[in-house]
C-alpha cells in the first residue's frame, strides 16, 4: 500500500503522519468495507484504506482518530467499561449507541485539528450533508418514547443518539434548535443530564496532559443511573 502514499499524504498532513510514524509502526491494508477503519494494539496500528476514495482528507480523518489514541484518548474503552459496571447502564446503552456516541465524542476533539490543519470542514465527514434530525423522526419519537409510564428502550436510545449526533454535527446549515426543545419538554431530566456532560466534554483539553475525562465520565454515568432509577423501561 505503500504507492498510496503519494495521495494519502499532503502538505497540510505530513507532519502529523511523521509524528504518528515515531509513534506506531502503521500497516497501510486495503479495507475490507467501504470505508476506512483504524485498529489499534499496543504501539502497531492498522489503517484500512478505501481503495474506491483515495482522498488525504479520508485519511487524514483515521490519523486524528490515532492522534487522540497517542494522547491517551480512550474514550471508547472507557466508555465501554463504565456502561459494563451496571447491567442496568449496559442495557440502557445499545453496542451501537456506545459506538455512536463514542464517535461523536472524539470527532467534537477532532475537528478543531482537522480545520486547524487547513482542510474543509464539508469533508471531515461523509454525512456531512445530512441533517441528524427532522420532524417525521420526531413524531416517531413523540409517538413511542413513553405510554403508560413505560419508557420504550429503542426510543430511549434513538434519543441519546439523535441528541449527541445534533451536537456533533458541523454542518452549520442545519437548525436543531426547535428540536432541542422538544427534547427537553419530552424529557427533560434526561435532556439536562446530556446537555451537561456535552458541555463538560468540550471543556477537556487533549493537548494538557494534566487534564483527563476521569471525572466528566463518572459524573455523566452517576446521573444516569439516577435517572434510571425506578424508571419501567422495555
Amino acid at each position: 500500500m505503500t504507492e498510496h502514499l503519494t495521495i494519502l499524504i499532503d502538505e497540510k498532513n505530513n507532519d502529523l503522519w511523521n509524528e504518528l510514524n515515531s509513534i506506531y509502526e502503521i500497516e497501510l491494508i486495503a479495507s475490507t468495507e467501504q470505508h476506512y477503519i483504524l485498529k489499534i494494539s499496543d504501539n502497531k496500528a492498522t489503517i484500512g484504506i478505501d481503495e474506491n476514495d483515495l482522498s488525504a482528507t479520508s485519511f487524514t480523518h483515521e490519523l486524528l482518530h490515532l492522534y487522540l489514541k497517542s494522547k491517551n484518548v480512550k474514550i471508547v474503552e472507557d466508555f465501554y467499561t463504565a456502561t459494563e459496571k451496571s447491567e442496568t447502564i449496559n442495557k440502557l446503552f445499545s453496542d451501537g449507541l456506545k459506538e455512536h456516541v463514542t464517535m461523536c465524542l472524539e470527532h467534537e476533539l477532532m475537528l478543531p485539528l482537522f480545520l486547524k490543519m487547513g482542510y474543509e470542514n464539508r469533508f471531515f465527514t461523509s454525512d456531512f450533508h445530512q441533517p441528524k434530525m427532522n420532524k417525521k423522526m420526531l413524531g416517531i419519537l413523540l409517538k413511542r418514547y413513553q405510554k403508560n409510564d413505560i419508557y420504550d428502550r429503542e426510543a430511549i436510545d434513538f434519543y441519546i443518539g439523535t441528541f449527541f449526533a445534533m451536537k456533533s454535527c458541523n454542518n452549520t446549515s442545519f437548525k436543531y434548535h426547535k428540536y432541542y426543545i422538544a427534547f427537553q419538554e419530552l424529557d427533560n431530566e434526561l435532556y439536562e443530564l446530556l446537555s451537561e456532560f456535552w458541555l463538560d466534554w468540550k471543556t477537556f483539553d487533549i493537548e494538557d496532559a494534566d487534564d483527563d475525562y476521569d471525572k466528566i465520565l463518572q459524573y455523566f454515568f452517576e446521573d444516569i443511573t439516577g435517572w434510571v432509577s425506578g424508571k419501567n423501561i422495555r
